[in-house]
């Protein structure tokens, strides 16, 4: 293309953008500066509606404009208001306002003012409140088993909670070994808890804590559950006879004796006997508590790594140790390893108590137990 001839055109074409340039400034004066040129305070900066329980925090910073003098809130689509008078500082001022709504979403529209009637440009912040809608669909931690108290202070164990409404604590209140009250608090991730410090024989109460959202201000609580009385571990006790025993066949004594039934030890057991005789089921184990005990359950936990594991089993009590009642049968379930807690229709009053063994999983004829705990 000739020099001349490009030279032309791009000279034709700055023309006409300058002509249009010209024009599109014009009508801006006419729409906007005419009666006078607007004058916009500064607006405010960083804005963060937190939520809350039927409330909501606004928060914004005030860094620029040291002529504001205050700043309106509008929501609903403008139907309500809230307007703060702001003392402005030489640094950076903050506003924090809580505005106490119903249970929704909101969309909130900022505006700083100064003190002839100027205003911002408007700033824009959505945030929700929570209310009985939410908390109605807060459900407590739900517990994994018995609870169980012994001498090592009492053990709850709860099952995975959903995390989808935002629980963190589970908040535990119970009675110290000073007969104190107390609380502790039990993270969400955390399947299982010791309290050392439990007082034998009380009871205790739980809720679940949830924080919906990572802006919210507010805790909100579960229902609490009812009084929980852990089962306590009687401890003393003492093997009081058994139909049989293995006293040399299982590392000569150091497994296999009745006495290894109530060692708080999984990894002894005691064994029926299988050298010199060959008794069939039905087996048993009693035991003397040495004095009358609110028996309320019992609890077996299979010999370590074997699958030979008692099926059936009856809890029979006695006043003198010598004439048995029968008052609750029960099934262990198939799982190796794993203690297993079997509580009675009703608790009861007695001295004497035996575990009466019916068969097992197995064809087997003889069996094992790693412990039997006995509970009121």
């Amino acid at each position: 293309m000739n020099k001349n001839i490009y030279k032309k055109i791009m000279l034709a074409a700055c023309v006409a953008l300058g002509t249009y340039a010209c024009s599109d400034m014009e009508e801006y004066k006419e729409l906007y500066l005419k009666g006078g040129e607007i004058s916009y305070t500064g607006k405010i900066d960083s804005v963060k509606v937190y939520s809350g329980h039927e409330r909501v925090m606004i928060e914004g910073l005030f860094v620029s404009d040291p002529k504001v003098t205050g700043c309106i809130i509008y929501w609903n689509t403008k139907t309500d208001s809230l307007d703060i008078p702001i003392d402005r500082t030489a640094g950076v001022d903050t506003l924090r306002q809580i505005i106490n709504l119903p249970e929704n979403l909101y969309n909130f529209e900022l505006y700083t003012y100064d003190q002839y009637g100027n205003r911002s440009i408007p700033v824009y912040a959505i945030g929700e409140s929570y209310g009985a809608n939410f908390m109605s669909q807060l459900s407590n931690r739900a517990l994994r088993g018995e609870t169980v108290a012994n001498s090592n202070g009492l053990t709850i164990n709860f099952l995975p909670v959903d995390q989808t409404l935002g629980p963190i604590y589970t908040v535990v209140s119970y009675t110290d070994s000073n007969g104190r009250e107390d609380t502790v608090h039990v993270d969400v991730n955390e399947e299982s808890i010791n309290i050392a410090d439990y007082k034998y024989g009380t009871s205790f109460k739980y809720y679940t804590q949830y924080v919906p959202d990572t802006l919210c201000i507010d805790v909100f609580d579960s229902e609490i559950s009812e009084d929980i009385t852990p089962l306590n571990k009687i401890e003393n006790l003492s093997v009081y006879d058994f139909s049989s025993q293995e006293p040399t066949g299982e590392n000569n004594g150091q497994n296999g004796l009745a006495i290894h039934a109530i060692d708080n030890n999984i990894n002894t057991y005691w064994h029926s006997q299988w050298q010199a005789a060959h008794p069939d089921f039905p087996h048993y184990l009693s035991f003397d508590l040495h004095e009358k005990r609110n028996v309320r359950a019992v609890s077996l936990t299979p010999r370590q790594g074997v699958d030979n594991i008692v099926k059936d089993f009856s809890l029979l009590i006695s006043e003198d140790g010598s004439k048995w009642n029968e008052i609750a049968s029960f099934t262990m379930v198939k799982i190796q390893n794993n203690i297993q807690y079997f509580v009675l229709p009703q608790e009861v009053n007695t001295q004497y108590v035996r575990i009466l063994l019916k068969n097992s999983y197995v064809t087997d004829i003889h069996t094992a137990l790693a412990e039997i705990g006995i509970y009121e």
